[in-house]
């Protein structure tokens, strides 16, 4: 599945959430989020555009391959990826598995996640909690659409045309709070 998203920085929360049930959109999800990503200790430049990942979002647990798509961002101006997503058993499992196979942990991120849905856009607000549950970056809202002129009609919907909208990757994301992105919690 390619995902299609932008980041809109240093939102507030309460309203965002009160702005989407204005407009009718129904909350899909509402909890923490634990992510630990893997990686291969060797040829790092051949497998950078892509990341394992294994969450726990809730009681679902999940495996998922990313990969980056470069040219669709440079030319829709959108954080654009391949996305496949199996659901697992349990993450501490597969984690096992994954490092039975030579993969190696390194890094992991926590965040509390308010998800909604409107017109098969998504919408995410993320939270996320770093050394010892600390709160060092804002709240900031993911939206995710088939092309760059959806998100930016749901973002002057939402009045948010003010805040920042960024195209980052978590990395980017973290580097951009000065936040250590390696840190294993």
């Amino acid at each position: 599945m390619l995902e299609k998203e932008i980041k809109v920085l240093d939102i507030n929360t309460k309203e965002v959430c009160k702005k989407l049930e204005d407009l009718w959109a129904k909350k899909t999800f509402e909890w923490f989020i634990h992510d630990v990503y893997y990686d291969f200790p060797w040829d790092k430049m051949e497998w950078e555009k892509r990341m394992f990942r294994v969450r726990q979002k809730w009681k679902t647990h999940l495996y998922t391959i990313k990969r980056k798509r470069k040219k669709i961002k440079k030319v829709e101006w959108v954080n654009a990826k391949d996305e496949h997503e199996t659901e697992i058993t349990d993450v501490g499992s597969f984690s096992k598995v994954l490092e039975k196979y030579w993969m190696q942990k390194t890094r992991e991120k926590k965040k509390y996640r308010i998800s909604y849905n409107h017109n098969w856009i998504e919408f995410d607000i993320d939270d996320y909690y770093i050394w010892d549950n600390k709160n060092l970056i804002p709240p900031l809202l993911e939206i995710e659409a088939n092309n760059n002129e959806d998100i930016q009609n749901r973002i002057k919907k939402l009045w948010l045309e003010l805040n920042e909208q960024k195209l980052f990757w978590s990395r980017s994301l973290f580097k951009h709070y000065w936040q250590d992105y390696s840190l294993i919690n």
